[in-house]
């Protein structure tokens, strides 16, 4: 098998970036939300509450997050308990750490009052909203986990960590350890990838049926459908940052369409319940394994995205929530003819 190198590089990045992967017919207007959307920073006031010596800052912060708050210091810090009378000091220690205080320092230098996201996310969740009415616009939660969680979606709250999204070149970044953290992770831990990374981790938990046990297809097909939703949401957003690809990365899967498509059905993959066939396509990774290096990790998103799109096209008159109520991958599969 060839796969198309350099030569095709220059070619399918003009054509990714000429075309782009939106459907504009399908990106609504905004709806005015019920009320304005605002990013509320738990990072800032920890690292300013810490500085108040009795510890009474844990109360209060409790208070204005509320359960937020516990599942912040219980399983995204992993400190302790909330009502343990040691929170105040673990938080302390925490604030008061030389690479967790540079992190939040780079984070307010980097990012400043994240009004730009705040706009984008906005905008996003109010075509959300003209898309789907009764659609839930959650309250967004900006924090510093220390490097533990980057996206943390829950049932009303989407949040994410700042000091994932501060630029690879900070001095504190560096320093991860390249076991926990290997090159192609840092490398996305860019500013202009945090709002389509947070939608996209909202989306895949709120605008995803439960597929466990069902093959790589419907793995492709139900992803595909939120990557076309996350499109619409996004329209002036870079393709490649809604995939969290490079642009080199999108060039070469637009330069092997069809080669890598021949690759999964020459190995009877397609109709594969096997953990190990599914996680290779879908899971992220430095480039997918048994394709070329140049190649993108979780390259299902791409390939369902591309399905999608297809069958889109052939079927103008389907809705985005008409889509998103199809359960048979089938019909997406038969428009489905790369080239």
């Amino acid at each position: 098998m060839v796969w198309n190198k350099t030569k095709a590089l220059f070619f399918a990045v003009a054509t990714a970036f000429a075309t782009g992967c939106s459907q504009p017919d399908r990106t609504p207007d905004p709806v005015p939300l019920a009320q304005p959307l605002r990013i509320e920073r738990l990072d800032q006031d920890l690292f300013r509450g810490a500085a108040d010596s009795s510890g009474r800052f844990t109360l209060k912060l409790y208070a204005q997050y509320g359960e937020f708050f516990r599942i912040y210091v219980e399983q995204i810090l992993q400190g302790a308990p909330v009502d343990d009378p040691r929170l105040s000091v673990v938080l302390t220690r925490f604030a008061n750490d030389p690479d967790w205080s540079a992190a939040q320092r780079a984070a307010d230098s980097v990012l400043g009052d994240l009004e730009p996201q705040r706009a984008q996310f906005e905008a996003a969740f109010s075509r959300l909203k003209a898309l789907f009415p009764d659609s839930l616009t959650p309250r967004i939660i900006a924090f510093n986990s220390g490097y533990n969680y980057g996206i943390v979606p829950t049932d009303s709250v989407l949040s994410f960590g700042v000091e994932w999204f501060i630029g690879p070149h900070q001095p504190v970044i560096q320093y991860l350890a390249p076991e926990n953290f290997p090159q192609y992770v840092k490398d996305r831990m860019r500013p202009e990838l945090l709002v389509p990374s947070a939608l996209s981790g909202w989306l895949k938990v709120h605008y995803t049926r439960d597929i466990q046990g069902a093959d790589l297809l419907t793995n492709l097909v139900e992803t595909g459908k939120v990557m076309v939703l996350l499109d619409a949401l996004l329209p002036d957003t870079e393709p490649a940052l809604k995939l969290a690809f490079s642009p080199e990365q999108l060039a070469w899967c637009e330069a092997n369409e069809f080669l890598m498509w021949k690759a999964l059905l020459d190995a009877e993959q397609l109709y594969s319940k096997k953990d190990e066939d599914i996680s290779r396509i879908m899971n992220d990774a430095p480039f997918t394994n048994g394709f070329p290096r140049e190649s993108p990790g979780h390259v299902g998103e791409w390939i369902g995205l591309r399905m999608v799109q297809s069958y889109l096209r052939a079927n103008p008159d389907v809705t985005l929530p008409q889509l998103f109520a199809m359960k048979d991958p089938l019909p997406i599969l038969k428009t489905y003819k790369p080239r």
